[in-house]
């Protein structure tokens, strides 16, 4: 009965993060597209995040928050 339960729990917990994961994928993806829409692509040229990999920082702010771009 204990790991019926929580094979349920992980069940519900996976399927959360996948949503989350879908959610945050696509946010990078429209990050990256503004980068390069901006030429800053593939690596960003201006402050505070000169030198860094567009496609790191979009993660990192799409990581905070799914609306970031």
């Amino acid at each position: 009965m204990k790991n019926a339960f929580f094979a349920a729990v992980a069940m519900l917990l996976l399927a959360g993060c996948s949503g989350k994961t879908e959610e945050v994928n696509a946010c990078v993806e429209r990050g990256v597209a503004y980068f390069k829409e901006i030429g800053s692509y593939p690596t960003l040229s201006s402050a505070p995040n000169k030198g860094r990999a567009a496609e790191d920082v979009a993660r990192e702010r799409c990581n905070r928050t799914t609306t970031a771009f």
